[in-house]
């Protein structure tokens, strides 16, 4: 199939999913109480890949039971199609299992040996957060800890992944990429529409702040792609929670759009683990085929969330130069000449010789 743009990148998907529950605990709230045995879901997620033009994807683990380990043997085994961020992933687990206590120091630790290898590129999904059953943070508490998390992406030039519209924190670290998961819009968000999608694109004025719009119907695209703070330098396409798998057999929410046939709601009255993966990309690039039809963004706006962003934020390998937008100023604002070249050379698998010319070289 044809994909939707020059460069497509997923930056949300669960490969080490398809789980089956096996032990319940009191411990933790985080994966609705349950610990749960890994499935390396990598084969499905690939052709899925494959078939949709989708060219290279950022793994993410989620709940106790998923490993950094896990997540780096994917990227060594396919290192031309994933990367990898990590999270507190084993003391996560440990804590599950009652065998831990958990800290912001020792999660970090765990987070810093994984960043060390250098086969991880961010932080998420969850950061380190006490899940602790019955834990209640202050404001002021957990804004702390989140420092401490940017001041470690900081060290190691990577991104964060993150759920909150909080935007004091991205002010202080305007270094650190910042994205919000789902563009603001999962969980009750589907039930809040636009609204929460206005507030979430609020916080993208900020040039280190990043939505995830792989869950969004085509029309909420609108809201920032009309946002002169915003605009499509701000935005990064996923596939939904590409290869996440416990809750899938669900009902389309009552929004006044149509969701995709798996979001969130009724999923624990049916089999935890179903006997389908539910079809995301044809969904979500579906939206990218309708926002270019609605005339919300040009060709070129389209290759920047659906690849560009993402190849500039993480680092990735493109195969040549000059493929997305730079040096616009209706796109990159005051600050236009600094987004030439939009990638290092680096980066660039087949460049040019001789390189571009430079207008100075009219002269």
């Amino acid at each position: 199939m044809r994909n939707e743009g020059r460069f497509v990148v997923d930056t949300h998907i669960h490969a080490t999913t398809l789980y089956k529950r096996i032990a319940k605990t009191n411990k933790l709230r985080l994966g609705s109480g349950y610990i749960f045995e890994t499935y390396d879901n990598s084969s499905l997620c690939l052709y899925d890949m494959e078939r949709y033009g989708v060219d290279m994807g950022i793994l993410l683990p989620s709940w106790p039971g998923t490993l950094n380990k896990m997540q780096a043997e994917l990227v060594d085994r396919y290192p031309d199609k994933l990367r990898a961020c990590c999270s507190d992933q084993t003391l996560r687990l440990k804590c599950a299992k009652g065998e831990a206590k958990w800290t912001i120091e020792a999660a970090l630790e765990e987070v810093e040996a994984a960043l060390k290898t250098g086969k991880f590129v961010g932080v998420g999904e969850f950061l380190p957060e006490d899940f602790t059953k019955g834990k209640i943070y202050g404001v002021r508490e957990r804004l702390d800890e989140f420092r401490k998390i940017c001041d470690l992406m900081a060290k190691y030039d990577v991104a964060v992944y993150t759920r909150t519209n909080d935007c004091r924190i991205a002010d202080e670290y305007p270094d650190v990429p910042m994205i919000i998961m789902h563009g603001g819009y999962s969980g009750s968000g589907y039930r809040m529409g636009p609204d929460l999608i206005r507030t979430s694109s609020g916080m993208a004025a900020n040039e280190n702040v990043y939505l995830e719009t792989g869950c969004w119907p085509a029309e909420y695209y609108e809201i920032p792609l009309k946002d002169p703070n915003v605009g499509a330098t701000q935005l990064m396409w996923s596939g939904c929670d590409q290869g996440n798998c416990p809750q899938y057999n669900t009902a389309r929410l009552g929004t006044k759009y149509i969701a995709p046939s798996g979001t969130s709601g009724i999923r624990n009255k049916w089999l935890f683990t179903p006997r389908y993966q539910t079809d995301w990309y044809g969904w979500s690039l579906f939206q990218v085929h309708k926002v270019r039809h609605m005339n919300l963004a040009t060709q070129d706006e389209l290759n920047l969330i659906l690849g560009g962003n993402a190849a500039k934020i993480f680092k990735l390998p493109v195969p040549q130069p000059r493929m997305f937008p730079c040096g616009r100023p209706d796109l990159n604002g005051i600050h236009w000449e600094k987004s030439i070249p939009f990638l290092p050379a680096e980066q660039i698998q087949n460049p040019d010789t001789p390189q571009p010319y430079k207008w100075d070289d009219l002269d």
